[in-house]
């Protein structure tokens, strides 16, 4: 028999380890249906599950369970995994639609779509139908035409584009990465997969990470690597079914058709020697703007630079005071995560890329209470986002992690914990294997990027929250909540590894050296097996405590002439002050920079008249920090009741940065949502404001002592 969507559904909450007993009406909860519809879909499921030796147990005031032994379990897995003939859910049959189209070299009958997906024709055509605002948003046509079938029409770039948001639709990246080493479970997961170049995927990491390491002056963020090595993937897949892009298309969108420099024909002619697949000219400049992306994301940004982004999560942290009576404003670790987790989750609110978490119904029901206060916090501080309860559970985890470091005193783990980027399940995991495992040494917490890339002796064991895209052998997969099952298989996997926890494939070939080779200039620093401990932790408050100490020293209050009403005059005057000479090499190449900000969004702090203007480039020697106030005030915004410019903060820092220097500047741009900061700098008076910042760095320098 072929189960349906909603017996799929029921399955999969028996199937998951922590079911235990589960009654009807939570089941009904959990698919949105009445409990009759449970109960009339429970006799056919029955059925299926009796012909698979399968009992289900109903218990009288408990609720189901399955009776399996573990064997006919994992073939029960397996088959629920990939069902053949299974019916298809609505958003399903839509995903299954935009990646048979963008997939195709051929129009498509209708019939053949419906008989696919087993629905009728008419089913079908109202899915295109709701689909079109999707594929025309996307610079994409659907072409439908009787006897002729059904196509998209556009550019080859416009298509790699949507093939890449479809993709964020169903799979994170990191889902994505971890299927180039295994076949998809779902039919949907497998199309997309293709489409997105998957099986792809490791040769042209191999690629990168040599390219890469060429390249060490400029560094690409996490995110930005990630973005680029999917892009690439979908780039190689699309020339190996012979689609290359054309001239005539990047010429015809700015910024696209440009005279490829040398680390783009480096990075093509490496690409097409591992994958034999043919770069040409339109090729090479459309790697170029991958390129110039990813730059872009990499060096345009400082830490908590998005002040209207901090601002929600000082909110969101003071809600929580007032329902939860905790004192969280103190713990700058959940500050920090915080601003890292929103700042991801909501660009993928903002795409409407759908959200998992596994672990919401077990944080649903073991921190109730917090679960309840944190959705009154985010409704207050996120009113104008629709949070669903997968993130908001995902916000429990950092507030729970935030009340355990309060409840418990630290204690070092000789570990790397990993989550993925802005995810905070590793603070979480964290606390509980310190209670669990006190013989552990904390290396560092980690995102997949950076972990796939450490040197095997700067750690024993990576201990992870999600899959990783790197061999099993080197890591062990955790839930943060860890319960008495997980910490014994971390306990056997930890007795099951060779002494010294030296292998031979712990470090992939070529790959570039990890965050803890980041040092300020000066001596070769010494393996990072050897600067692991209290050592380390010593020269990082020095280091910091030495940046801090640098900005203060050479912070000045100066003023601005520049009065014919524009802003590129105005910065022009600013960076190349005479005081600012040591620092910045190119005044022109930054205003540019700093005027492509404005741009995109005011820099104007609201309802002031102050701005941050911010930028890294590789015009910047040394970090720079600076209050210019303007003998004219300057409107930058159209509307007659905003407040106009009179004075504004410059901070520029170079592309390459050690890790201490980039906290130092977000703790500087934290400290302007502090109202008193900001009546410090309306005065003007260079002592007061120096004297105001010098007790915002020495509370960042005293927490960063107590955390390391």
């Amino acid at each position: 028999m072929e189960l349906t969507h909603r017996m799929r559904r029921m399955l999969d909450l028996l199937l998951q380890p922590d079911a235990g007993d589960i009654t009807v009406a939570e089941i009904a909860r959990r698919i949105q249906v009445s409990s009759r519809t449970v109960h009339r879909e429970l006799d056919a499921l029955e059925g299926y599950l009796h012909r698979q030796g399968v009992r289900l147990q109903r218990k009288a005031g408990s609720g189901l369970r399955l009776d399996v032994d573990e064997e006919r379990l994992r073939r029960l897995k397996r088959e629920l995994a990939a069902p053949e003939g299974a019916e298809f859910s609505p958003e399903e049959r839509q995903l299954h639609l935009l990646a048979r189209l963008l997939g195709s070299e051929e129009p498509i009958k209708l019939f053949g779509l419906a008989s696919e997906m087993k629905v009728t024709v008419t089913t079908v055509s109202a899915d295109l139908d709701d689909l079109e605002a999707w594929i025309a948003g996307n610079r994409l046509e659907l072409v439908r035409r009787r006897g002729y079938g059904i196509e998209l029409s556009g550019s080859e770039i416009a298509r790699r584009d949507a093939i890449r948001a479809l993709q964020r639709l169903r799979l994170d990246d990191l889902a994505l990465l971890s299927l180039a080493e295994e076949r998809p479970r779902h039919p949907i997961d497998e199309l997309i997969s293709a489409l997105s170049g998957s099986p792809r995927m490791p040769a042209i990491e191999e690629v990168l990470w040599r390219w890469e390491e060429e390249q060490d002056d400029h560094p690409l963020r996490e995110q930005a690597y990630t973005d680029l090595l999917v892009r690439l993937a979908i780039a190689a897949e699309r020339i190996g079914r012979g689609h290359p892009a054309s001239l005539e298309e990047l010429e015809e969108r700015r910024g696209y058709y440009r005279r490829p420099a040398s680390e783009s024909e480096r990075l093509c002619d490496l690409l097409q020697k591992e994958t034999g697949l043919p770069y040409g000219e339109a090729e090479r400049h459309y790697t170029q703007h991958l390129l110039e992306l990813a730059a872009r994301r990499s060096a345009d940004s400082l830490p908590a630079e998005d002040l209207e982004l901090a601002a929600i999560v000082r909110q969101l942290i003071r809600r929580m005071e007032e329902v939860g009576g905790a004192d969280y404003a103190s713990d700058r670790s959940l500050r920090d995560g915080l601003y890292a987790h929103l700042q991801a989750a909501l660009e993928r609110l903002a795409a409407g890329q759908r959200i998992r978490n596994p672990l919401l119904e077990a944080v649903r029901k073991d921190y109730a209470d917090l679960f309840a206060q944190v959705r009154e916090a985010s409704e207050a501080a996120l009113r104008d986002w629709s949070v669903p309860e997968e993130e908001i559970a995902f916000l429990v985890m950092h507030f729970g992690a935030s009340l355990e470091r309060r409840r418990q005193l630290r204690q070092p783990l000789r570990a790397i914990i990993v989550c993925t980027s802005g995810i905070g399940s590793s603070r979480m995991l964290a606390t509980r294997l310190a209670k669990e495992f006190p013989q552990l040494d904390l290396v560092q917490q980690a995102s997949w990027y950076e972990a796939s890339r450490i040197p095997a002796a700067a750690y024993d064991i990576i201990i992870s929250t999600v899959d990783l895209p790197i061999a099993p052998s080197r890591y062990i997969k955790l839930s943060p909540l860890l319960d008495a099952g997980e910490a014994q298989r971390l306990r056997e996997f930890i007795l099951a590894r060779p002494d010294g926890g030296d292998e031979a494939d712990a470090q992939p070939q070529g790959a570039a050296p990890g965050p803890l080779d980041e040092t300020l200039s000066g001596p070769s620093p010494p393996p990072p097996s050897e600067r692991n401990g209290p050592e380390a932790a010593m020269h990082s408050v020095s280091r910091a405590a030495a940046q801090c100490a640098r900005l203060l020293e050479e912070f000045r209050v100066l003023r601005l002439k520049a009065a014919d009403g524009a802003l590129r005059p105005l910065l022009m005057e600013a960076c190349g002050r005479p005081e600012l000479a040591a620092a910045v090499r190119d005044a022109a190449a930054i205003v540019d920079r700093l005027i492509e900000r404005e741009a995109h969004g005011t820099q104007l702090l609201p309802g002031t008249d102050l701005a941050l203007f911010h930028t890294r480039s590789g015009e910047v020697s040394r970090p720079v920090l600076a209050l210019f106030e303007l003998e004219h005030p300057l409107r930058l915004d159209p509307d007659p009741g905003a407040p106009a410019l009179r004075r504004f903060l410059l901070m520029l820092a170079p592309l390459v940065l050690a890790r201490e220097s980039l906290e130092v500047l977000s703790e500087v741009s934290a400290s302007l949502l502090d109202s008193g900061m900001i009546e410090v700098l309306a005065s003007g008076r260079e002592e007061r404001i120096r004297a105001d910042l010098a007790v915002h760095l020495k509370a960042y320098l005293n927490h960063k002592l107590d955390r390391e």
